[in-house]
């Protein structure tokens, strides 16, 4: 059980890292780190397309069907490149899931924690569940304002990382004196 509860720490104090990362950059730098990701994404795409085209033409022996597809989505990225407003109405979605996913991984940090009877194990939940309102509340706010939704996620991803890394620091502290899932006490060595 401790080695378990080792991975899901580790497991979420690297992303919470990069979390904080990102926040800090898209409430610092709002347009230009907007425009940065569009325009990462686009290559992304025209990438994809590439690598299918590829792919039809020697592994498969040349599918005409698949080389379209394939010129189909290079093409639109090439578009996307030149016109990255397209893809930030939807950043601020994705980034949304991404910040309801980690307030789901906290409601679980937060449920082992009240297992191991942690202190203060409540105030983990309302961690976690307020994490997810500011998910839900990116992905609706997507379409409003970009440069003010874009300051408001990144304040919101540097809350989410610190609050990934108060929630592991409370599950450590409270799992701590777990071994094997059995409790030890000193009178007991």
């Amino acid at each position: 059980m401790k080695e378990k509860i080792k991975e899901f720490r580790l497991n979420i104090t690297i992303p919470a890292i990069f979390t904080i990362a990102i926040g800090v950059l898209l409430l610092l730098f709002p347009a230009e780190s907007l425009a940065t990701i569009s325009k990462v994404i686009a290559c992304i795409i025209v990438l994809s397309g590439v690598f299918i085209v590829i792919n039809q033409i020697y592994e498969r022996g040349f599918n005409g069907l698949g080389v379209a597809v394939g010129v189909i989505l290079a093409i639109i990225g090439v578009w996307l490149f030149n016109d990255s407003g397209k893809i930030v109405n939807i950043i601020p979605i994705a980034i949304g899931v991404i910040l309801v996913i980690h307030g789901v991984q906290d409601l679980a940090l937060a449920i082992e924690a009240a297992k191991a009877h942690g202190q203060n194990a409540w105030f983990a939940f309302v961690l976690a569940i307020f994490n997810i309102f500011l998910g839900v509340l990116c992905i609706g706010a997507s379409f409003q304002i970009v440069n003010l939704a874009t300051r408001l996620i990144g304040a919101m991803m540097i809350w989410d990382g610190i609050t990934d890394f108060g929630l592991v620091h409370s599950v450590r502290k409270a799992t701590g004196p777990v071994v094997d899932g059995t409790i030890t006490h000193e009178e007991d060595i």
